[in-house]
């Protein structure tokens, strides 16, 4: 850890040290003014475009107002609790951290004589408003999703949940980025070991900067094999689905930079849920969940199989001898399959590098040029292409990326697996992804629960969107410290006692 350097009484002192840090005269966007207060020197220093001129011009007005005569004594504490009136001021005596703050935003105000520094927190990000999120779109429900700004996210949060035990806590990531990291929970809820375990994690980080913002993150607090693709946390982009991990005992972690908030620990389930569900009927949406369910499953082994079977024409029925193609063309199908999915993923690549006007034809081109005309030139069967599009359909239906992505990289090992040793590798393929699963944990957490260990309650949710009134527990894997969704005990007792106190206010008012 650096040596604290403490403010200087010299204001020259200070200000040279500060010039020499940040380079001023080499940068042109650190400001440095000086200023009269009373008979006293004063200086200020801030980050051009990052402060808010008009708040800064107000509360400059009031400092610089006073009489020489009236900052003989206590100047700084004079100035800071009679006329900084900025709501987020506060006293500084630390160098280091007087400069982290001017690094982040805040405007630094010194006074000749004094070994303290007024912090004034004016900031104006650059920011965008909430717009509708690209990735967990509905049809009903709110438009707003996080944007790249902290103090956005948390409010939109704070909007949500106005509970007095919610809690944002900062963690300071990067030696030299220095990026907010916020970790959100709800204090009586979620399991005080998982919040220590995250901000453990947090402060055990040791790097330069973070410019990934949380995929860095991700790959620091979460335990485990880093070559394993399954995602152990799952990201979103909406407040509503952030509040209602965090009223189940979740813990949240934003970072500064990024519109994506992480949610951890997480399951298999997760990544197949969506909020679209929930603002359905109940039973359209128990169907949706199960048809995205199924989705994701076919898109797993629904062309390995088939090929598993083509390839294994004497065991299949006569029912199933339809299946396959009656010229197997120039190119084995195995590989067919494969090129397919190299070619599914450029298409997906390119239509994200591109800009957006150019993404819809780019997609004609690939799903309708493309695959058309390597049919009609025997390159590739119209069942691969079929079988490939249902899979590529499938995998699109989870709002995880991340979880979809993995699915698409088991696919083409079991693909591979079934060229080499057809049915016994699909067999031996898909038992190595359930073994996968079942040997993953997030936070400790099992991957598969509540399917293994399996718990009836909790399967029942997962499977079937059930309705709100019924989900009264929450997720026992979670250990939250208040098991049940119903008023607690304590509030039922303060409510109580207020109904009393107005009662008896009332009788006192009546004998009166």
């Amino acid at each position: 850890m650096a040596d604290e350097k403490k403010i200087a009484k010299e204001i020259d002192t200070n200000i040279n040290y500060i010039k020499d840090k940040l380079g001023i005269g080499e940068t042109f966007d650190i400001i440095f003014r000086e200023y009269r207060v009373g008979r006293k020197r004063a200086a200020s220093f801030s980050i051009n475009g990052m402060t808010n001129d008009v708040v800064l011009s107000n509360v400059f007005e009031e400092l610089t107002a006073y009489n020489q005569e009236e900052l003989t004594i206590n100047t700084m504490q004079k100035l800071f609790y009679s006329r900084a009136t900025h709501s987020q001021a506060k006293l500084v005596e630390n160098m280091n951290d007087a400069v982290t703050s001017l690094l982040s935003g805040e405007l630094l105000f010194f006074v000749d004589g004094e070994e303290q520094v007024i912090v004034l927190d004016a900031r104006s990000y650059p920011a965008r408003t909430p717009a509708e999120s690209n990735i967990e779109k509905v049809t009903r429900g709110s438009r707003d999703s996080f944007v790249e700004t902290l103090v956005f996210n948390t409010a939109l949060i704070r909007r949500r949940l106005r509970d007095p035990n919610l809690r944002f806590e900062i963690v300071k990531i990067g030696t030299r980025s220095q990026c907010d990291i916020a970790v959100c929970y709800i204090k009586d809820i979620t399991n005080s070991d998982l919040v220590a375990t995250v901000k453990d994690r947090l402060n055990n980080i040791n790097i330069d900067g973070i410019p990934m913002a949380e995929k860095a993150i991700e790959e620091y607090i979460v335990a485990g094999s880093k070559w394993n693709p399954l995602p152990k946390v799952r990201y979103t982009e909406r407040p509503d689905v952030a509040a209602v991990h965090l009223l189940e005992g979740h813990v949240c972690v934003l970072v500064d930079t990024s519109p994506n908030i992480m949610i951890l620990p997480t399951t298999l389930w997760h990544h197949v849920q969506h909020v679209e569900e929930y603002h359905q009927n109940v039973v359209v949406g128990s169907y949706l969940r199960l048809v995205r369910l199924a989705g994701v499953i076919l898109s797993l082994i629904l062309p390995p199989l088939w090929l598993a079977l083509v390839l294994n024409r004497h065991l299949l029925p006569e029912s199933l001898s339809f299946l396959g193609p009656q010229d197997s063309g120039v190119i084995p199908i195995g590989i067919q399959f494969i090129l397919a999915e190299f070619g599914i993923e450029l298409v997906r690549m390119a239509t994200v590098h591109v800009p957006t006007a150019q993404s819809t034809a780019l997609g004609f081109i690939g799903a309708f040029m493309l695959g058309e005309f390597a049919t009609k030139v025997g390159l590739f069967g119209n069942e691969i292409i079929f079988y490939t599009a249902v899979a590529a359909v499938g995998a699109f239906a989870t709002p995880s990326m991340e979880f979809a992505m993995a699915m698409r990289l088991f696919r083409v090992m079991i693909i591979v697996l079934v060229m080499m040793f057809k049915l016994p590798g699909f067999i031996g393929g898909i038992a190595a992804v359930f073994l996968l699963m079942l040997t993953t944990k997030s936070f400790n957490i099992p991957y598969l629960w509540p399917l293994l260990p399996f718990n009836f309650s909790a399967m029942k949710d997962v499977l079937f969107r059930l309705p709100i009134p019924n989900k009264i527990l929450r997720p026992a894997v979670l250990k939250p410290q208040d098991q049940d969704r119903l008023e607690s005990a304590g509030v039922k007792n303060n409510k109580q006692d207020d109904t009393d106190d107005k009662d008896n206010n009332k009788k006192k008012d009546k004998k009166k």
